[in-house]
């Protein structure tokens, strides 16, 4: 009999690890389990792992409880990112010289060498443009090593707010956007964008409508109260018990279902 590989999503927060294993049958996702994590303060700042060992250590434990066939899409943090839109060359470039323009014209903008920048990039037809997600190489590697340290089969590492654009589609209209917050930040999700906003720059959900131009009335806070979306919502079959914070594991939902 065939074992389902368990497709993980794995959110590193500030206050703590949060992690949630699914599988899938035939076309439903069924929750296989859940974990949160205890993370000494500090470990994580701003998105910026500043004590890799403590991560590692905290860890270390979950990772050996893991079946051998499993995937993990590990949370990146929008806060490390940079998104930019680059006009198309006027020349129709092939595969590889396509993904050079990018590179050095990325790295130009930037003033950084090319080296120094991961990047994925995705074609709008509509704007004649090139929508690119970068970070800096030194961050990416940090998590490559760690995961390669501890045994664990990364599949993705995807920034964390464009992980809420997998329950877009689960919403309601007139709703059309949904935002997670936690104590330091906010992350939002449209169907066609994505980011992150200091708490600092928004209290609560009118006036973080209000920073990003978007409608209030189509949108909707990612969290487990009745008047939010509730991120489980978007697993076919859950066992209890399920978290009473249910709405911690939003990206880490998100992540696992990103991979069907």
């Amino acid at each position: 009999m065939a074992i389902s590989r368990w497709r993980i999503g794995l959110h590193i927060q500030q206050d703590g690890i949060y992690a949630i294993a699914l599988t899938q049958e035939k076309s439903h996702s069924v929750l296989r389990h859940w974990w949160q994590l205890p993370l000494a303060a500090g470990t994580l700042v701003d998105g910026q792992i500043t004590q890799p060992e403590r991560l590692r250590a905290a860890l270390q434990a979950w990772s050996k409880t893991l079946p051998r066939r499993h995937q993990i899409s590990l949370a990146f943090p929008a806060a490390r990112t940079l998104q930019k839109r680059l006009p198309r060359p006027a020349v129709r470039l092939g595969e590889s010289a396509q993904l050079q323009w990018v590179a050095n014209s990325l790295a130009r903008e930037l003033g950084m060498p090319a080296g120094d920048l991961r990047f994925d990039y995705t074609d709008d037809s509509v704007q004649r443009a090139y929508s690119v997600t970068a970070a800096q190489n030194s961050d990416v590697a940090g998590l490559l090593t760690l995961a390669d340290s501890l045994g664990l089969h990364l599949s993705a590492i995807t920034p964390d707010a464009c992980a809420l654009q997998r329950f877009i589609p689960l919403l309601t209209p007139p709703l059309r956007w949904l935002a997670w917050r936690d104590a330091t930040q906010w992350l939002w999700a449209t169907r066609s964008g994505w980011g992150r906003r200091a708490r600092k720059d928004a209290s609560n959900l009118d006036e973080l409508a209000q920073v990003l131009g978007l409608p209030l009335e189509e949108a909707t806070l990612c969290d487990a109260e009745p008047e939010g979306f509730d991120p489980w919502r978007a697993i076919a079959r859950r066992y209890p018990p399920l978290p009473e914070n249910g709405g911690a594991w939003a990206v880490a939902i998100g992540l696992a279902l990103g991979g069907e």
